[in-house]
């Protein structure tokens, strides 16, 4: 499986999920919002396999559904 993700800083509250439960996808940008980590490609990034599933996962509990994540390979 492969998604692109990304987030809409202007929904992210700050709850730190994405980035306590995925650092290696998200990241703090500093002020707690969340941002898609640019050593992996940054807003838009694509992330495959358990990690994508992953993803998905944490886009369902994201409590002001700021991350987005497009799957574009089952």
């Amino acid at each position: 499986m492969k998604v692109r993700v990304s987030v809409d800083e202007d929904l992210c509250t700050a709850c730190a999920l994405c980035y306590d439960e995925l650092p290696e996808v998200y990241e703090d940008r500093g002020d707690g919002i969340a941002k898609v980590r640019d050593d992996i490609g940054g807003d838009g990034a694509i992330v495959e396999g358990e990690l994508a599933e992953r993803v998905l996962e944490i886009t369902e509990e994201c409590p002001s559904g700021a991350l987005i994540t497009e799957v574009i390979e089952e």
